[in-house]
């Protein structure tokens, strides 16, 4: 009959070529969306294949993503969505971005020039390191690239795990003083990053990091026109040689 016609008949079956090209992934509330964990990791595999040399640890892989991030946002002219490493004032209500005085999009460059001419002189008390009086996040993702990283602009706060690192309870507590609520704080563990497809036909290798920063920005730039403009290839460094 037609009613019977129009029940569920069982298993659906999909066609591996939709298979292959549909993917669903469920977002769970502590996880970033799908296109801000793309740009992000990109960076980090970019550092897992060249991180930077000569620090200790994590913070070879952590400088080398800020760095790269920083070089995103200059290629944009300071106007990338993604904001690494920005200094908080926890001294103030609610937490204010530190940044650089002629591009308020822009992080201030030199904390301890800052501390010394601001800090000192505007409080009745003098800065004390290692006290949580500045937080610095990794990554602050804003609604408005066009709008300092301030609460009421931001979308996530996102703290970046290498290996061992411990995300405590006081800086996560910090960064939901910045972000204007827990709901908005995303942790993002390295390890969660696709980084090892290096043959994909997708991927493009660059030598440069300034290469690696004109290409995400053009990955950006398609997301951000709906698919208005040609869709570059995502990079990845080239491999040193091997003698």
């Amino acid at each position: 009959t037609m009613a019977e016609q129009d029940k569920p008949q069982g298993k659906l079956i999909t066609a591996p070529v939709q298979m292959q090209t549909i993917k669903v992934v469920a977002i769970g509330s502590d996880q970033l969306d799908p296109q801000d964990k793309e740009v992000i990791c990109k960076a980090i595999c970019y550092c897992n294949a060249k991180p930077n040399k000569g620090k200790a640890g994590h913070n070879q892989y952590q400088s080398c993503v800020s760095e790269r991030l920083k070089e995103l946002d200059s290629f944009l002219g300071h106007r990338s969505p993604y904001k690494p490493e920005v200094n908080y004032d926890m001294h103030k209500a609610p937490p204010e971005p530190i940044m650089d005085k002629g591009i308020l999009t822009k992080a201030h460059d030199y904390l301890p020039g800052w501390i010394k001419k601001y800090w000192e002189k505007e409080k009745d008390y003098p800065y004390e390191a290692g006290e949580g009086m500045i937080r610095r996040p990794d990554v602050v993702i804003v609604k408005d690239p066009t709008k300092p990283p301030t609460q009421d602009n931001i979308k996530h706060v996102v703290e970046i795990k290498f290996g061992n690192d411990e995300f405590g309870e006081r800086q996560k507590n910090d960064y939901a003083k910045i972000a204007g609520g827990e709901h908005k704080v995303k942790l993002l563990d390295a390890d969660e990053c696709d980084c090892g497809n290096s043959k994909d036909s997708n991927a493009t290798e660059v030598s440069t990091a300034g290469a690696w920063a004109a290409a995400i920005a053009g990955t950006l730039l398609y997301v951000l026109s709906r698919g208005k403009t040609p869709k570059p290839r995502f990079p990845l460094p080239k491999p040193a040689p091997a003698w």
